[in-house]
């Protein structure tokens, strides 16, 4: 069973993980474990109903160690983005056999985003990089001697999970390329995005975020918190 080694967070931080197998007894658990799927993915194939269910478990669970006690499964809101109780924030993330949750007060922080990964193939990045990544981007990697694969892998997480931290504040997608790489700091496993463009009168362009990263069994796991 794979360990979820997630990047370093405060203490005002819940988290709960979960690794799943994609098949009907999963589910069948997970509906046991009070999880409801919602009639929208009534007819879902088997793999899109356990990764909801998985999420929504620790969804759930990271809300309870918050001092959330409801038992509702969140709902699914515009963009498929979770609806969180009022007063808190959080971010699920899921695939490949494993699902994370992240929570916190809303008092405390702004904005929460995690996503996990499995680290891409070479053969796989390299049609990518052109829709993920500039020059510049590229080379900052490049710079720091990793492999194509893994910087652009960290890349695409570190972007996902800025996507989900920022979406409260936005309200829509946004490309890939409205957010730039400037720093790599590896000692410290944190990445620096900059916003490339204004996405709305409280991201504008410029804005800098720090994400955390985690490498673990070629997976990678990356954390917005601001």
């Amino acid at each position: 069973m794979t360990e979820i080694i997630l990047p370093a967070m405060p203490e005002s931080i819940c988290q709960a993980s979960l690794c799943y197998t994609v098949d009907a007894a999963q589910l069948a658990r997970l509906k046991v474990d009070g999880v409801v799927l919602p009639e929208s993915l009534a007819n879902a194939v088997l793999k899109r109903q356990v990764e909801f269910a998985a999420g929504r478990f620790c969804a759930r669970e990271a809300l309870q160690k918050r001092g959330c006690d409801s038992p509702a499964t969140l709902a699914i809101g515009q963009h498929r983005a979770p609806l969180w109780p009022a007063g808190y924030l959080g971010s699920i993330s899921h695939g490949d056999g494993l699902a994370i949750a992240v929570v916190a007060a809303a008092g405390e922080w702004h904005g929460l985003g995690i996503d996990i990964e499995r680290v891409l193939t070479n053969e796989a990045a390299q049609p990518l990089v052109e829709h993920l990544m500039t020059a510049p981007e590229l080379a900052i990697g490049n710079a720091a001697g990793l492999a194509l694969e893994h910087w652009l892998s960290l890349i695409f997480s570190a972007k996902e999970s800025l996507f989900k931290a920022l979406y409260p504040f936005v309200g829509r997608y946004f490309d890939f390329l409205d957010v730039e790489v400037c720093e790599l700091q590896e000692q410290q496993s944190c990445i620096m995005l900059r916003l490339a463009t204004s996405l709305s009168p409280s991201c504008v362009k410029g804005s800098l975020y720090c994400i955390r990263y985690s490498y673990f069994s070629n997976n990678i796991a990356t954390l917005c918190l601001f």
